[in-house]
């Protein structure tokens, strides 16, 4: 089995990436001068990184620090599977699938942030390319809402049919009318991973062009570096 380097994976490169920028763009603001002007740090990362207020750079680096996190909670998860190892440990696979469910959807969350802050012109489509993926499906109707489960023209309860639970992935997905859907965990993680990349790769050109758009030498520069990462 081919081990996943966190640092490697292309999460975690993107998101260093923008933190990457963040860090180069305090590191040259001159403290006395916003002294001198009565002007607050909050209120000179809202105008570099062209924020809607002054609350950005706090949001800005904590969703940062989720995406982060929660991409060495999935890559853990991927490099040792929902068992861990342990056969027939089906409490810890729950524990496991649980886990993972909140992972995804805590990096989720924080992608979407990320998108609001930087002003993505179509984060209506991004929440719901998220929203039609089978994890965030698995995510509500597993961990966050198994007996209210609202579909929009009834509210439903799921559960994990324990004995489905594999080292493979699959399980089992039944709902209060007995049917029955099986699901992979690794398929259901990789597909978002895809959309999460894709997403993440389209945020940092926002980054930079918010960031740096009366730049076009430093513009081109970063899209390069970008580029390498995208490959």
């Amino acid at each position: 089995m081919q081990i996943v380097d966190y640092e490697k994976t292309r999460v975690r490169l993107l998101e260093v990436f923008i933190r990457d920028i963040a860090n180069s763009v305090v590191q040259r603001i001159d403290f006395d001068k916003l002294d001198q002007k009565n002007q607050t740090f909050l209120s000179k990362t809202r105008e570099r990184f062209c924020f809607d207020d002054d609350n950005g750079w706090k949001f800005l680096v904590s969703a940062l620090d989720c995406v982060g996190d929660s991409e060495f909670a999935i890559t853990n998860f991927i490099n040792t599977k929902i068992d861990n190892g342990r056969s027939f440990n089906t409490d810890e696979r729950y524990l496991r699938l649980y886990g993972i469910l909140s992972a995804v959807y805590i990096q989720r969350q924080s992608i979407l942030k990320l998108c609001e802050l930087f002003k993505m012109d179509n984060l209506k489509l991004i929440k719901k390319d998220f929203d039609k993926l089978n994890i965030t499906f698995l995510r509500h109707c597993i961990s966050a809402h198994p007996m209210n489960y609202d579909t929009s023209s009834e509210v439903v309860s799921y559960r994990v049919v324990r004995a489905s639970m594999e080292p493979s992935g699959d399980l089992q997905i039944i709902d209060n009318s007995n049917s029955t859907k099986t699901y992979n965990i690794y398929d259901c993680i990789s597909q978002y991973r895809i959309k999460a990349e894709l997403i993440l790769s389209a945020l940092c050109e926002k980054v930079i062009t918010n960031t740096y758009n009366s730049a076009p030498e430093k513009q081109e520069q970063l899209k390069s570096k970008l580029s390498k990462i995208e490959k």
